[in-house]
């Protein structure tokens, strides 16, 4: 029997493709592409893998990721994304992530990654360790994960309506600390104005 893998891509041509490639020696059961759907999928159908796509509508592939190692021990989790960033990799291998491919891969990448998961092994794509020429230096998405855990506190505390003052208190740094911290924020984010932090926050569930 052939071993029952998801496909989760908001991509129709990306998720139908890799559908073509694999489908000869595993049995594709379900393809998904809105980040809201994923679960319930899983829940319904339990495959043994599921192909990730980092960035999803609705709920990202990384929160994804969390709830599916919380609820369901025996589904393999390969990310299949064109993200080589550095924070995207460190985050894969925190939530313990099986897989992680580029979407540039070839079947027989893609093949012998799966093949790895399936056998209770870590595999991550090896083109991940060549030096990385950041092409989505722009994309708002690889800006919200080069926020340090420390930006992460200021923004949250931003978002509750505290100023550099309170949040110098709250988190025991100098207020000027505080101030080099929203610059960064701001610059990482690209906004320039707590109305669009919380903007950006709400809409990308940064939070």
């Amino acid at each position: 029997m052939k071993p029952k893998i998801i496909i989760a891509d908001d991509h129709v041509l990306v998720n139908d493709g890799v559908k073509y490639l694999l489908s000869t020696d595993y049995d594709i059961i379900a393809q998904v592409t809105d980040g809201a759907n994923v679960i319930e999928t899983l829940q319904r159908l339990m495959p043994q893998v599921i192909l990730l796509d980092i960035n999803l509508p609705n709920k990202n592939g990384f929160k994804i990721a969390e709830e599916i190692k919380r609820s369901f021990n025996n589904i393999k989790i390969i990310f299949l994304s064109m993200y080589s960033e550095t924070s995207f990799i460190e985050k894969a291998k925190l939530i313990e992530v099986d897989g992680y491919m580029l979407k540039h891969s070839t079947k027989d990448e893609l093949k012998t990654c799966i093949d790895a998961v399936l056998a209770d092994k870590i595999y991550y794509d090896p083109k991940l360790d060549e030096p990385v020429i950041n092409l989505h230096q722009k994309d708002t998405f690889v800006k919200q994960f080069a926020v340090s855990p420390r930006e992460l506190d200021v923004i949250n505390l931003i978002c509750k309506g505290l100023h550099s003052q309170e949040i110098a208190e709250k988190l025991s740094v100098s207020v000027e600390t505080v101030k080099t911290h929203r610059k960064n924020i701001y610059f990482k984010l690209g906004v320039t104005s707590v109305f669009e932090l919380i903007e950006f926050v709400d809409k990308n569930s940064l939070c």
